[in-house]
C-alpha cells in the first residue's frame, strides 16, 4: 500500500509538472501571437497614417517612411534622405496635419464610419495645406465631420469648396449685454 500511495504521489507530481511546463508553452505561443498580431496591426496602421500624411502635404516625399513601435506605440519618421526626421523639425502646419492624418489612419482602420470633430482645422496652415485639408480631407473623412473654426479662418473660396458637403452650420454670437453666446442656425 505504501509502494502505490508513493507511485500516485509521484504521478501526481509528474502529471502537475507536465501541466505546468505545458501551461508556459502556451503561455509563450499566446504572447508570441500577440505581439505578432499587433504588429501586423500596427504595420496596417503605419501605412494607413502615411498614406493619409501623402496625401495632406504639399511638399512631397518629406517624410519617407513612418514605424510605430508595437509596445510603446512611439512613432518614429524618417526624411526624405531615410535619416531619423524628430517631429520638432517639422513646421507646426505639418505636425498638425501628422496628427490629422493619424487619426484618419486610425479611423479607416477600425473600418466603421467614427464621427470626427477638429477645433480649428486651418488655424496654423498655410494656404496650399488648407485647400489640400478641404478638398482631400474634410468630405472623406467620416460620415460625420464637425469643425469649430473660427470667422476668419473658412473664407469663401474654401467655404465654396466644401459647401456642397456641408449639411448644417451655426454661428455662435457672443451678446455683450447678456454675458452669453446665442447660437444662430444655417440662415444667417
Amino acid at each position: 500500500k505504501q509502494s502505490e500511495a508513493e507511485i500516485d504521489e509521484r504521478f501526481y507530481q509528474l502529471e502537475s509538472t507536465r501541466i505546468i511546463e505545458h501551461s508556459e508553452t502556451v503561455r509563450n505561443v499566446l504572447v508570441r501571437f500577440k505581439v505578432a498580431a499587433a504588429e501586423r496591426h500596427v504595420r496596417r496602421i503605419e501605412q494607413l497614417i502615411l498614406d493619409g500624411l501623402h496625401h495632406l502635404l504639399r511638399k512631397d516625399g518629406v517624410i519617407s517612411k513612418l514605424s510605430i513601435d508595437p509596445v510603446t506605440y512611439r512613432i518614429s519618421l524618417l526624411g526624405r534622405d531615410g535619416q531619423p526626421l524628430s517631429t520638432e523639425r517639422l513646421s507646426a502646419g505639418e505636425r498638425q496635419l501628422l496628427a490629422i492624418a493619424m487619426i484618419w489612419g486610425l479611423a479607416r482602420a477600425a473600418g466603421r464610419p467614427l464621427p470626427v470633430v477638429i477645433d480649428t482645422p486651418l488655424g496654423r496652415l498655410d494656404s496650399v495645406h488648407r485647400r489640400h485639408l478641404v478638398e482631400r480631407y474634410f468630405s472623406a473623412a467620416s460620415h460625420q465631420v464637425l469643425l469649430l473654426s473660427t470667422d476668419e479662418e473658412i473664407d469663401d473660396v474654401l467655404y465654396s469648396k466644401m459647401s456642397s458637403y456641408i449639411g448644417r452650420r451655426y454661428l455662435l454670437n457672443y451678446d455683450d449685454e447678456n454675458d452669453a453666446t446665442r447660437v444662430v442656425s444655417d440662415d444667417y
